[in-house]
């Protein structure tokens, strides 16, 4: 499975428009990241396939939010980053990641009111997935951040009923019993959120809002797991050594820096390194930084991932040019990464070095051919092609990007710009009317 797209705070904002909840697209928070997702791709493939979900049927995305939570819309599965970093042990993850393919598998969707039951999921998906609804990464510090904070199950978009939480349970031990996981992790996540909720309502996350616990559904599940034959088979060593990777990450870049540094020791192991390298970045101590994250080279010298962070912090520290070489390195090193591509672009640009352009326009080419949904390599694409004197390329890259960021009329501009000036039927004449057309549908589901 290819982790493909991220809902961006438009999108998501709009969806909700259209099934009578209120929502402001500054709060969602939404991440992208290499590494995260590649991680969170190899955990969720064997349970997809376990529950039938074709390569490529589930589109993944992760929100900036501390709260435990993770949810489905449609054929959409989204994690909390504050969920990721509290679960320890690979096969809660797991869990939670099969019990939310029950709900895709079990057709489930999404419930919250008369609105959206008289919607089809299809609908919503569509509206969801729409063209230029999807998507926008910025590639900074990792992660790509919109404003704001909000979790979406606290105003009520997603609430199962009981009896869709048991079925989901019972579906996610089938599909975990199938790919040979533990199935404990799951129950043990569960058990963690109702004794939160026990002690004090404000101490509730929103997982418990949208998937409503209960003892009976727990001892449910509590029966099953104890007979399950899959009890204590744990998940293997580079499952479990990638998902503490995801988490000393996640720590580096989302807490903050004293406390990352203050509280994970340089003991020398890759986590501590890796945590504490993000921690120096953003302190901002770069010197620090630098030598930490080329100590994590040095354990790993083909590691693309480590290879493009000591890029980030060379980038987002003024040293555009020094970056260029590491991120070259990373490229080669993982050449699908589209982000990594896009990181690259970026770099090539703020060298400022006219030698260098077609190279950048090249790789950014090459990024959104890999990822059409990520917004910023379009801009850095449509800035590449007019430093190039390519402006029929740089209005459609313009355009592509301003769609997505909901910024529909200078968006408009482009497209018929380019529909003025490339020959109808042409394939730069055809993607520019797409364009039109979803801006005006855009425009239909608003009135």
């Amino acid at each position: 499975m290819r982790i493909r797209s991220r809902i961006t705070a438009f999108a998501l904002s709009l969806a909700l428009a259209t099934t009578g909840v209120q929502a402001r697209s500054d709060k969602i928070r939404t991440v992208r990241d290499a590494e995260i997702e590649r991680t969170l791709e190899r955990m969720s493939a064997p349970i997809f396939s376990a529950a039938g979900l074709s390569d490529g049927a589930v589109e993944l995305f992760l929100i900036q939010d501390k709260a435990l939570n993770a949810f489905v819309i449609g054929r959409n599965m989204a994690f909390h980053t504050g969920l990721l970093i509290a679960l320890e042990d690979p096969e809660e993850l797991l869990g939670v990641i099969a019990h939310e393919a029950g709900h895709i598998a079990g057709g489930h969707g999404v419930r919250t009111g008369a609105a959206v039951e008289t919607a089809s999921g299809a609908a919503i998906l569509s509206t969801i997935l729409g063209v230029a609804a999807i998507a926008a990464g910025a590639g900074q510090a990792g992660a790509a951040i919109f404003a704001g904070g909000q979790t979406i199950a606290q105003r009520g978009f997603l609430k199962y009923t009981r009896g869709q939480e048991s079925s989901a349970d019972q579906a996610a031990v089938t599909y975990l019993e199938s790919a040979r996981i533990d199935p404990g992790g799951m129950l043990e996540t569960l058990e963690r959120l109702k004794a939160r909720e026990l002690v004090t309502l404000s101490g509730r996350d929103p997982y418990v809002y949208s998937h409503p616990l209960s003892q009976e559904r727990i001892m449910s599940l509590r029966n099953r797991v104890a007979n399950s034959p899959a009890r204590g088979k744990k998940a293997d060593g580079e499952t479990a050594y990638w998902h503490q990777r995801m988490r000393a990450k996640l720590k580096g870049f989302l807490l903050v820096p004293s406390r990352v540094l203050r509280e994970i020791p340089d003991d020398g192991s890759e986590y501590a390194l890796l945590a504490r390298a993000v921690a120096y970045h953003r302190s901002p101590d770069p010197r620090a930084a630098l030598a930490t994250v080329d100590r994590l080279i040095a354990l790993r010298p083909n590691d693309a991932y480590y290879m493009e962070l000591k890029g980030q912090i060379l980038f987002e520290g003024g040293f555009a040019r020094e970056a260029v070489a590491p991120l070259r390195r990373a490229v080669a090193l993982a050449p699908d990464e589209a982000l990594i591509l896009s990181a690259l672009g970026k770099a090539l640009l703020a060298s400022n070095d006219p030698a260098v352009n077609i190279e950048a326009r090249d790789v950014l080419r090459e990024s959104t051919r890999r990822d059409r949904f990520d917004s910023t390599a379009w801009r850095l694409l449509a800035q590449a092609e007019g430093r190039l004197g390519n402006e029929q390329a740089a209005s459609l890259a313009a355009a592509e990007h301003q769609v997505m960021t909901g910024r529909e009329k200078v968006a408009a501009r482009h497209a018929k710009k380019v529909q003025a000036s490339a020959p109808e039927g042409s394939p730069a004449w055809i993607r520019a009317s797409d364009i039109l057309a979803e801006i005006e549908r855009r425009e239909e589901l608003s009135r």
